[in-house]
């Protein structure tokens, strides 16, 4: 593994030197092309000028005609005093920086993603973590281009684990898609403990969801700095999945959805999230880490002075800890930036409702992850629902196991899993996605991704497709070349640019693929939400089951919260 790892740093350390030293565009020598980038006669390569440090493009793209600017810093390293609070301005830096040096934040993996883990990521961590990468289309670079949308990416994984780069994330295909009309950005933050360690000690002592606020200074550099580079800071559009997505409904209800979430528009693609509200869970999560790494009834500060590797392994202890398909940590009521839960504000109408536009959907089989194969009784189902609803009344419980019947022949559910499956589902994700079109009429379109098996973050693969991309050790290609190099993923990945672009996904939509793409159409809520269906087969609008009246409304009130 460890050779493997040396040999794929190699290769791309090749390619990035080939495509930095061969393929740039030749400029003329101390030309100052546009506001905040230059060229130096030793590279091709240009600079981004900042008011605190330079950064050389750390490659350019031949097939593409985009620059990437490689692990630029938006705050100082959150370590030490500066854990558990908000990240504080980067710091000066002498000299060019070429984004060689780079991490991903501290991460942890719970036990059940411990076998796919190991193949999704080589990447070293550390706490000095909050950096962010930005394509830019050589034509910005020269000022051609001018006033350019902006997608901002924010990666999932449990709020515990991934990175701007993780996995198969690569605004390249993107930038393709969009015909290097917009640029594309995407940041770290951090998480598990460190990102969203909550509670009343916290609260007295730091900040919860550090990592919300790690998000909205990369969302600020970007109103700072991205004209520099041709962008328009009134053309942000935030896109995230799972994490990223739960993590965008937060900023659109943060401080009660009176604090503007810094995007203009929203892609929010499986928007999940475990509830964490009761203050008094909170804090026994919190004794737990600070007991791991060694600070019992000691508070925050004992905790700011312990070494990184004590932190990591308390992080990690907790984490393995938690039950099957939970991460432990996530975003969670501080009475401050989350006053209370997204579903309970959006009822309230406490939400940032001056969004242009809203692109929102989940996979057809959204709990199939995080339900546990092996509880195959009633009886375990029962346990896992008095256990997660712990503050409910036996009413509340009941309601619940009637939404969700016992399986048998000719029932709603042919087994218990499915049954669980179907709970979870919609409890974490799926009913967020109506919640979401309610709360923008006529700005909303739905979708539901069904390519099987449906799994949650499987259409991440689609997002970030190009030809030859690998998830471990298979390659994944859909094109039909021989008859045309347009398919289901360029297909979807055009409406996601033709949304960036214009706010609407039809707008620049691909044509002439195999499946053809088609019309779609705003969100139309009732006993349903319609939406987009994506297939093997192609394209088409439904009424998606997952979002029906009955069992979303359920979810989107407080009553399973025991609060009323």
């Amino acid at each position: 593994m460890e050779t493997a790892t040396r040999l794929l740093l190699l290769g791309g350390s090749l390619l990035s030197f080939f495509q930095a030293t061969v393929a740039a565009p030749i400029a003329e020598p101390k030309t100052s092309i546009g506001i905040g980038i230059d060229f130096t006669p030793d590279s091709n390569l240009p600079l981004l000028k900042l008011p605190y440090a330079t950064y050389r493009a750390a490659e350019y793209d031949l097939l593409n005609d985009f620059y990437k600017f490689k692990n630029i810093r938006f705050a100082a390293p959150p370590t030490g005093a500066l854990r558990w609070k908000k990240p504080a301005p980067p710091l000066q830096e002498a000299g060019i920086q070429t984004g060689d040096v780079g991490y991903q934040c501290m991460q942890a993996t719970p036990a059940f993603l411990n076998v796919a883990y190991p193949v999704l990521t080589i990447e070293p961590q550390s706490e000095d973590c909050l950096f962010l990468d930005v394509y830019v289309p050589s034509a910005a670079i020269s000022g051609k281009a001018k006033n350019l949308p902006v997608m901002f990416w924010i990666y999932g994984g449990g709020y515990a684990l991934g990175a701007k780069d993780f996995f198969i994330y690569n605004g390249a295909p993107l930038m393709k898609s969009a015909q290097n009309k917009m640029i594309f950005v995407a940041p770290n933050y951090r998480m598990g403990a460190y990102g969203f360690l909550a509670g009343p000690t916290v609260e007295k002592g730091g900040v919860p969801n550090a990592g919300l606020w790690d998000q909205r200074a990369a969302l600020q550099w970007v109103q700072d700095y991205i004209g520099l580079v041709g962008g328009d800071k009134t053309a942000v559009t935030a896109m995230g999945e799972s994490a990223g997505g739960g993590s965008i409904t937060h900023h659109i209800v943060g401080n009660g959805g009176t604090l503007d979430p810094l995007f203009k528009r929203a892609i929010i693609q499986s928007p999940a999230w475990l509830p964490q509200f009761d203050a008094g869970q909170l804090e026994t999560q919190y004794a737990s880490f600070e007991a791991r790494a060694g600070c019992a009834g000691k508070g925050i500060d004992c905790l700011r002075s312990q070494p990184t590797n004590i932190i990591d392994k308390a992080n990690r202890g907790v984490i393995a800890s938690q039950s099957y398909g939970t991460f432990g940590f996530g975003p969670a009521v501080d009475n401050s930036f989350i006053r209370d839960l997204p579903n309970i504000e959006f009822a309230k109408g406490n939400y940032w409702k001056n969004l242009d536009s809203v692109m929102v959907g989940h996979t057809s089989n959204e709990g199939y992850l995080f339900t546990d194969p092996a509880k195959v009784t009633n009886e375990d189902v029962h346990t896992t629902i008095t256990g997660t609803f712990s503050n409910a009344t036996q009413g509340t419980i009941n309601k619940i196991l009637d939404m969700y019947p016992t399986p048998g022949l000719f029932k709603k559910y042919l087994t218990t899993y499915l049954r669980a499956a179907d709970l979870i589902g919609q409890f974490i994700v799926t009913c967020n996605t109506r919640t979401i079109a309610q709360a923008f009429p006529g700005k909303t379109w739905n979708y539901q991704f069904s390519v099987i098996p449906g799994l949650h973050a499987e259409d991440v693969i689609f997002t970030f497709w190009h030809p030859g991309i690998k998830l471990g050790p298979l390659e994944l290609d859909f094109s039909l070349d021989f008859l045309t190099s347009k398919n289901l993923a360029t297909g979807w990945q055009s409406y996601l640019t033709s949304f960036v672009r214009s706010g609407n996904p039809n707008t620049y939509r691909e044509t002439g693929g195999l499946p053809w793409t088609i019309n779609w159409d705003k969100s139309r809520v009732g006993d349903t939400v319609s939406a987009l269906n994506m297939d093997l087969l192609g394209f088409s609008m439904i009424n998606d089951p997952d979002t029906d009246a009955s069992r979303c409304g359920f979810w989107q009130s407080n009553v399973w919260t025991g609060r009323s």
